[in-house]
């Protein structure tokens, strides 16, 4: 590694802004009036084929990070920015999109392809929005992804909640990661609606339980048995 600014000036990159914490969503019908934005839809007065799904995500960073704002983005669901970048990236974590809701998670910001003028100032910006790249069980699991993330605390990133290969030895870590993949379970046996089969392609289709869990397993058995 060089020691001397301008060579590691010379090669920098970008940060990548990333964000740990809790997603809250708003969605409803809208449609988009020119000079106005979104409107409510009424069928009384809007045509179908004008409907759109209007998306507010809110980002609360975690109360570690020093951040007092939520990070907003607004949204229609009929766009790129939703169907290209910010919905592949949550199927892309093995859960259906209003999963996301309330969920911890890491989030990443990446750019849309557009750009708008500050209204102050007249400055084009380069329009962001969401690539979530984690999701986490609670809020402690996302403190510790985040501060090994920052580099304040142990090697618990979001790949230590991932199943480990089958060529690797799961003693002692693998207990720990069985753990957490088991605080999922009962989102899942929720998002299944108490329907056996359907819970099992949930657990089959999760990546944080596909490794340890199936309709077998005392802990999926207990769930059930419980319910």
């Amino acid at each position: 590694m060089s020691q001397d600014p301008w060579d590691v000036a010379g090669s920098a990159k970008p940060q990548p802004r990333v964000y740990f914490g809790q997603v809250f969503t708003d969605l409803f019908f809208c449609v988009l009036q020119k000079g106005v934005g979104k409107v409510p839809f009424d069928a009384t007065q809007h045509r179908l084929d004008d409907r759109r799904t209007s998306i507010k995500m809110d980002l609360q960073p975690l109360a570690s990070s020093g951040l007092n704002f939520a990070i907003q983005r607004d949204m229609i669901a009929e766009s790129r920015e939703w169907a290209g970048i910010v919905l592949p990236s949550i199927k892309a974590l093995g859960i259906e999109p209003k999963a996301i809701d309330e969920a911890w998670v890491k989030a990443e910001l990446v750019q849309t392809g557009q750009s708008y003028k500050r209204r102050d100032t007249g400055e084009e910006v380069q329009k962001t929005t969401f690539k979530f790249l984690a999701i986490y069980p609670d809020e402690a699991a996302c403190e510790a992804a985040a501060a090994s993330f920052f580099g304040n605390g142990p090697a618990e990133d979001e790949e230590d909640l991932a199943p480990m290969p089958d060529d690797e030895p799961t003693n002692g870590n693998g207990d720990k990661q069985r753990e957490v993949a088991a605080k999922f379970l009962p989102a899942l046996y929720s998002q299944a609606g108490g329907d056996l089969t359907e819970f099992s392609k949930l657990i089959a289709g999760n990546p944080l339980t596909s490794k340890y869990f199936d309709l077998n397993s005392p802990e999926v058995a207990e769930l059930v048995a419980s319910a």
